[in-house]
C-alpha cells in the first residue's frame, strides 16, 4: 500500500471513531456478514442489514451520518456494519446504471418501471393505499375490522401519519395487542388461510407493525424535539437506551422519568459515559446492569467496581482482561461472580488456557472449574483432572454424552485406580446402545489403558449388543483395529 493510500485509510478509520463509539463499532463487526444488497449511489451507501428484522440502512460517505429503519433510527450499529462491509469491497456501484438512466427518454424510463411492476406489486398497492386512505376513516376501520389486510394498509400509510397519529396508533395496538390478535384468529380471512393454523405465533404482522411504529416514532421524536412523549412510555425506553447517544441532549428529562436502573443503563450506553454520575447512580439494587457492559467497556466497569468495592465484579473484570495474578488473588470470589455474571461461564475456557500457559496448579481451583464444565476441550479437561486425586469426584463429573472429551476423565481415574475405573465403565451400561461415534472414543481409551484380554472380556459380557450392531463392528475395525465377527452363533474377537 502506498503512503498516500495508507494515510487516507488511517484518516477514514479515525473519522469513523470520531463519529461512533467503540462499543457501536465493535457491535457492528458482528453484523458485517449480515449486510445484503449494498449499493453505492454517488456519495451514499444503501443496503439492508439483518438484525431482529431486516433493516433498511443508508450512510453518507462524506459525513458518515446514517439512517436506519431499526428502533435507533440513525447512526446505529447497522449503519456502521454497512460502512465496514463497503470498506471490504463488498458493494455494487450504481454509477454506470445511473449513466444509462440519464440517457433514457421518458418513454424508456416508463417502460423500465412498467417492466418491474409485475415483480413488485406492492408498489401499486402501497401507492393506492397512500393515495386513497383517509387517516380518520382508517383509524375507525382499523379498530372495528382488524385483519391482516388492515395491518398491511397501516404499514403502507405510516410514513404519511403525523407524530401524534403514530403515537395514537402505537398506544392502541400496544394496549390491545392480545385482543387484536384474538380477533385476527377469529376472522374469516385468517380461518380461510389454513397454513397458519399450526403457527401459534402468527399475528398477521401485528408485531412487525409495532416495530415499524417504534422506528418512526423514535426518529420523528428526535427531529421534532418531542422526546417527552417517548420518554413517558415505558415500553419505548429500551429504544432510548439503545440509541442513548442520539438522546444525550435530553439526559436531564430522562433522569427525571426513568427508573434508577434504566437511567444507569442509559448512562452506560453513552459514547463517553460520565463516570462520576454513574458512581452516584449505581448501588446494590442495580449493579447487575454493570455486567451487561463489562465486555465492551471493561476499563470503565473496572474503575466503578474498584471504587464501589464490588469484589465479584472485580473478579469478572480480571477474567475479561486475562489478568492471571488478578484471577488467582481473587479466586475466593469465583462462586459469587458466577451467580452474578451469567456470561462468566463462557469465559472459563480462557481462564483455564491462562492457567495452562502459566503452569498453575491448584486442586481446589481445578475442582471448581471442572464442576462447571463449560464445553471444555480435551486438553483443558485433562489439565484440570490431572490435579485432582478424588476418584469419586471425577466420576461424578463424567458425562457419557461428552465422551469425546470426557474420556480424559476416565484416563485420570485409571491413573488413580485402574481396576476400579474398569468396573466404573462396566457398571455404566448406558455407554453402549448408542451411536457408534459415541462408542469409538471409549474403545480408543480402553486400548490405551487395558490389556487385550480385559477388552475382550468387556465385549463378551455385552455380546448381544455387539452381535446386532453391524455399523459399530465396521468402525471398530476401521478406527480401533478391533475385529468382531460371528461364527456358528458365537462371537469372535481379535484385537491388534
Amino acid at each position: 500500500m502506498h503512503t498516500g493510500e495508507k494515510m487516507n485509510k488511517q484518516a477514514e478509520t479515525a473519522k469513523l471513531h470520531e463519529k461512533y463509539s467503540e462499543n457501536t463499532i465493535d457491535k457492528a463487526r458482528d453484523y458485517i456478514d449480515r449486510v445484503v444488497n449494498c449499493i453505492k449511489i454517488g456519495e451514499s451507501l444503501h443496503g439492508k442489514v439483518q438484525g431482529t428484522h431486516l433493516y433498511k440502512t443508508e450512510i453518507d460517505l462524506l459525513t458518515l451520518d446514517g439512517d436506519c429503519s431499526c428502533p435507533i433510527g440513525s447512526n446505529c450499529k447497522h449503519v456502521v456494519a454497512l460502512y465496514l462491509n463497503y470498506k471490504k469491497g463488498k458493494f455494487e456501484d450504481a454509477e454506470d446504471f445511473i449513466k444509462s438512466l440519464n440517457k433514457m427518454n421518458n418513454s424508456q424510463l416508463k417502460e423500465l418501471i412498467l417492466s418491474k411492476l409485475q415483480d413488485n406489486p406492492d408498489w401499486i398497492i402501497k401507492h393506492n393505499l397512500r393515495k386513497n386512505s383517509d387517516s380518520k376513516v382508517f383509524f375507525k376501520s382499523f379498530r372495528k375490522n382488524i385483519s391482516s389486510s388492515k395491518i398491511e394498509e397501516a404499514e403502507a400509510i405510516l410514513p404519511d401519519l403525523s407524530f401524534s397519529q403514530l403515537l395514537e396508533l402505537y398506544d392502541y395496538v400496544d394496549k390491545n395487542y392480545e385482543s387484536l390478535t384474538d380477533k385476527i384468529y377469529e376472522s374469516d380471512e385468517y380461518n380461510d388461510n389454513n397454513e397458519h393454523w399450526e403457527d401459534e405465533e402468527y399475528d398477521a404482522g401485528l408485531g412487525d407493525l409495532i416495530d415499524k411504529l417504534k422506528d418512526l416514532i423514535i426518529g420523528k421524536s428526535l427531529k421534532s424535539k418531542k422526546v417527552d412523549e417517548v420518554i413517558k412510555r415505558e415500553k419505548l425506553r429500551e429504544e432510548i437506551i439503545d440509541g442513548a447517544e442520539s438522546f444525550k441532549d435530553f439526559k436531564a428529562k430522562i433522569k427525571k422519568s426513568f427508573l434508577k436502573r434504566e437511567y444507569l443503563q442509559f448512562l452506560l450506553a453513552l459514547k463517553n459515559p460520565p463516570i462520576h454520575e454513574i458512581k452516584e447512580v449505581v448501588d446494590n439494587s442495580n449493579k447487575e446492569v454493570l455486567y451487561d457492559f463489562i465486555d465492551k467497556k471493561t476499563s470503565l466497569i473496572k474503575k466503578i467496581a474498584e471504587d464501589k468495592k464490588y469484589t465479584s465484579l472485580i473478579f469478572s473484570v480480571y477474567a475479561r482482561e486475562k489478568d492471571f495474578s488478578g484471577i488467582i488473588n481473587n479466586f475466593r470470589y469465583f462462586d459469587d461472580a458466577l451467580k452474578e455474571d451469567y456470561a462468566l461461564h463462557h469465559k472459563l475456557k480462557e481462564v483455564i488456557d491462562l492457567f495452562i500457559k502459566n503452569n498453575f496448579k491448584d486442586e481446589e481451583i481445578a475442582r471448581k472449574l471442572l464442576a462447571e464444565d463449560a464445553d471444555y476441550t480435551k486438553k483443558q479437561i485433562g489439565y484440570l483432572a490431572s490435579q485432582i486425586m478424588d476418584f469419586d469426584f471425577i466420576g461424578k463429573s463424567f458425562d457419557k454424552d461428552e465422551i469425546e472429551t470426557h474420556a480424559e476423565l476416565l484416563r485420570r481415574m485409571s491413573q488413580i485406580d485402574k481396576q476400579r475405573t474398569l468396573s466404573f465403565i462396566k457398571n455404566k451400561k448406558e455407554l453402549l446402545g448408542r451411536h457408534w461415534s459415541d462408542i469409538i472414543p471409549l474403545f480408543n481409551f480402553l486400548k490405551e489403558v487395558y490389556s487385550k484380554e480385559e477388552i475382550e472380556e468387556y465385549i463378551y459380557e455385552n455380546k448381544d449388543f455387539f452381535r446386532t450392531s453391524s455399523h459399530l463392528k465396521k468402525h471398530l475395525k476401521e478406527e480401533c483395529q478391533i475385529f468382531i465377527s460371528q461364527k456358528e452363533g458365537g462371537l469372535t474377537v481379535e484385537i491388534k
